[in-house]
């Protein structure tokens, strides 16, 4: 998708343009939002969007395997706090929601689908959308934490009828260092309750 013939930077009007590979003159530019992107062997490696006033608004950092082909890309605010994660990789996300959606015997496969991770300012996965190659919204996990940062909360959810498929609550209990598991199906039914003993030094519920 991002391939130009030469390494160095270009300036865009716009993300469309950056797409299609339309580049200006950094003249053009001058007073005006825009995207920067630097590339390396005919690979972007970055992508700057840059306000009127010259300020960093957002980054976009891209990475590439030994094949050249687009692997990860992150997103940061002008701070370098991270905002999402996008994975053109097969990964655990996609191995837990596709089958819940397509079928347990249903294997993934690296052309077909991408995932994208969203978070929130202490850097904790709040969400995570797994999208055909087409962009398709295929479904979703969301994450819930209690002000402790634990994990408490996390729900599976098809996204052509907003179907939950999966629910699973985390209660932690500091005195006994008991972690509560208990999940549900589609349909509200209790499938599993389990109570987990911590080390006596753990500080949180994740898993």
């Amino acid at each position: 998708m991002f391939v130009l013939a030469q390494s160095g930077t270009k300036y865009y009007l716009s993300y469309s343009d950056f797409v299609r590979e339309m580049d200006v003159s950094p003249s053009q530019v001058i007073g005006k939002p825009f995207y920067r992107a630097k590339y390396d062997q005919d690979r972007v490696r970055q992508l700057d969007h840059i306000l009127a006033n010259g300020d960093l608004s957002t980054r976009t950092q891209f990475y590439y395997d030994g094949y050249r082909n687009l692997v990860l890309s992150e997103n940061y605010t002008a701070d370098s706090i991270l905002i999402t994660r996008t994975s053109f990789v097969p990964d655990e996300i996609q191995k837990q929601m596709l089958p819940k959606i397509q079928g347990r015997n249903w294997i993934s496969l690296q052309k077909n689908y991408f995932t994208v991770t969203y978070y929130d300012s202490t850097q904790k996965p709040v969400k995570y959308e797994v999208k055909a190659a087409s962009g398709e919204d295929v479904g979703r996990l969301e994450l819930r934490y209690n002000k402790q940062g634990a994990l408490i909360y996390e729900v599976w959810i098809r996204t052509r009828d907003n179907k939950v498929m999966e629910v699973t609550e985390f209660e932690f209990d500091p005195e006994k260092s008991i972690q509560h598991i208990v999940q549900y199906d589609s349909s509200g039914f209790e499938i599993s309750n389990v109570s987990i003993e911590l080390p006596a030094n753990s500080a949180d519920s994740t898993r």
